[in-house]
Formats: structure tokens, C-alpha cells, sequence
């Protein structure tokens, strides 16, 4: 018995295998986003690795990971920097709408639409770094794409922008979730975004 419990192919230690790889992708997403303007570069490297390294087994996480931050890292930061700024926006507006005033439920209702466009965004942005990590795209295409596969897959998106959601809501409560929560939820993502990926990889 002692032997199987040992055996690194059991359950169990697959599961800490697992565990293993999601905490040291989270870290490194993490220290790569440190200057904020690569945060989709390591959005985009962080996908790529939990699919291929921590679902597929293909690679080593390191080479992976940073292969993958270096090649998208121009288009990961122009994307970071445009969708950045309309977060900023609407956080703006929404700071401004949310007051009370004479208007205030006019306020009230606006604020509303607001949150609703910003988890629109985060729907968008959640299919974004995954696309850039698996296909080739201008700028414009790109966007284009997240906003079109958004569209078209609402549930998903809806699902995915939740999971954004309750990650930064962790996040502003305890920073000790950025150890496990940006490669869960990029775990958890993969399993709605790469059936559909699959479509586009082998047209029928």
C-alpha cells in the first residue's frame, strides 16, 4: 500500500501536480503583470500554458510561459492599453453617475447600464488573450474576433465574466488569492473556450 501511495501516478499526486502547476502559473502571471501594461501578455501566456502544459502535458511551463509572453507581448500591451483605457471610462462615468443628486434615479439606472457594459467588456476580454494565444490576428481583427466569439457565445461569456468578476472581487478582499485564483479561472475558461476553438482549428 505504501508503494501506490507513493507511485507519482496515483490520484493523489496528480492532484498536487495539478495544484503545483496552477499556483506557479499564477505567480508568474502575476509578476509579469506587475507593470499593468502587460497584463495581457501574461493574460495571453497564462492561457496558452494551462492549456498545453496543465490540461495536454505538451511542455515545460517555464519555456512555455515565457515563449508565449515574449511573442504577444507588442500586441498583448496595445491591447491592454485600449481596453484599459474604456474600463477607465466607465469607471469614470460610473463614479459620477452613482452619486445622488436631483436626478438621482436617473443616476441610479445609468450606473446600472454602466456595470452592465463593464461586465460586457470583461466577457469580451475573456475570449481576447485565449484567441491571441492560439491564432494569428492583427490589432483590428483580433478585437473584432473576441467581440464576434462575445457575442456569439453569450452564456459562455456571461460565465466567463463571472469568474473574472469573483477573481477581482478576491483579489481587493485578500491578496493571497493571486496565488491560485488568475490559473483556475483560466483553467475553468479553457474548458468553455477551446470547443469552440476547436470549430475554427478543424472546419467540417
Amino acid at each position: 500500500m505504501g508503494r501506490r501511495f507513493f507511485n507519482p501516478d496515483t490520484g493523489i499526486w496528480r492532484f498536487f501536480g495539478w495544484v503545483g502547476d496552477i499556483v506557479i502559473l499564477s505567480l508568474l502571471w502575476a509578476l509579469c503583470s506587475i507593470p499593468l501594461i502587460t497584463c495581457g501578455a501574461a493574460s495571453t501566456a497564462l492561457y496558452d500554458s494551462v492549456v498545453h502544459v496543465v490540461r495536454r502535458k505538451d511542455d515545460s511551463f517555464i519555456s512555455r510561459f515565457f515563449g508565449t509572453f515574449r511573442r504577444e507581448l507588442k500586441m498583448g500591451c496595445l491591447s491592454t492599453l485600449l481596453w484599459g483605457a474604456v474600463v477607465s471610462l466607465f469607471l469614470f462615468l460610473y463614479r459620477i453617475l452613482a452619486g445622488t443628486g436631483p436626478d438621482g434615479q436617473v443616476m441610479t439606472v445609468w450606473s446600472v447600464v454602466l456595470i452592465l457594459l463593464l461586465y460586457f467588456i470583461l466577457g469580451i476580454l475573456s475570449w481576447l488573450f485565449p484567441i491571441l494565444s492560439r491564432f494569428t490576428f492583427g490589432f483590428t481583427d483580433l478585437n473584432r474576433t473576441a467581440l464576434r466569439l462575445a457575442l456569439g457565445n453569450i452564456l459562455r461569456s456571461a460565465t466567463m465574466a463571472l469568474l473574472i468578476g469573483l477573481g477581482i472581487a478576491a483579489f481587493s478582499r485578500n491578496f493571497y488569492f493571486v496565488f491560485f485564483v488568475p490559473g483556475l479561472a483560466s483553467w475553468l475558461s479553457s474548458f468553455l473556450i477551446e470547443p469552440v476553438f476547436e470549430k475554427y482549428s478543424n472546419p467540417e
